[in-house]
């Protein structure tokens, strides 16, 4: 069986791997608003678009590459999140592209490499001062919620070790093991 090291966005998001709530839905209006900070409060359609993954840093330094070079941003460790993004539509649907990895290959099986991606979509709102996604992920729905850190076309949310352990199979001793929170940062294109 392979173990899988998948980052979800949102599955979590990378989607790997966040929050859950329970399955009930609510209505929420397009001016819901997600309140950043006492500074800033966020529109539904400030989230609209489609949005680029910039940075997965995580809190300890990994090399998953085997260069002798460890780095806290896992973006400069490997190519296989280069094509993870999220996209929001109006219509309160969205769709993500989200990156997956195995740590059982190679002679030994126990080096890392990509697998292909795995695209995720569901339901997406804006409540309170969190992002909230439903989604179906081999045949479960899961709702996520996540606080999110919105700038100027950037946005952030943090994914730990717990809730990862929703969607991936490490086996321990990985070049992951060690990581117990990422935060994957999304820049809008």
């Amino acid at each position: 069986m392979t173990n899988l090291f998948k980052t979800k966005v949102l599955a979590g998001f990378c989607l790997l791997s966040l929050s859950f709530l329970s399955c009930s839905k609510e209505e929420v209006s397009l001016d819901s608003q997600l309140k950043v900070s006492d500074a800033t409060a966020v529109t539904k359609n400030d989230m609209l678009g489609h949005w680029d993954l910039s940075a997965m840093v995580s809190d300890t330094a990994v090399d998953l590459n085997d260069d002798n070079t460890y780095s806290k941003n896992l973006l400069n460790e490997t190519v296989c999140f280069n094509t993870m993004s999220i996209t929001f539509n109006e219509d309160g649907t969205f769709i993500s592209n989200n990156a997956q990895m195995t740590f059982e290959a190679g002679t030994s099986k126990n080096q890392f490499s990509c697998l292909s991606d795995r695209m995720d979509n569901g339901n997406w709102e804006v409540r309170n001062d969190s992002l909230i996604l439903t989604l179906d992920i081999n045949s479960s729905t899961y709702t996520h919620k996540k606080h999110i850190n919105l700038e100027t076309n950037k946005f952030s949310f943090d994914v730990t070790k717990i809730e990862s352990n929703q969607y991936v199979n490490d086996p321990g001793n990985t070049q992951a093991s060690p990581i117990r929170i990422l935060e994957l940062e999304y820049t809008k294109s």
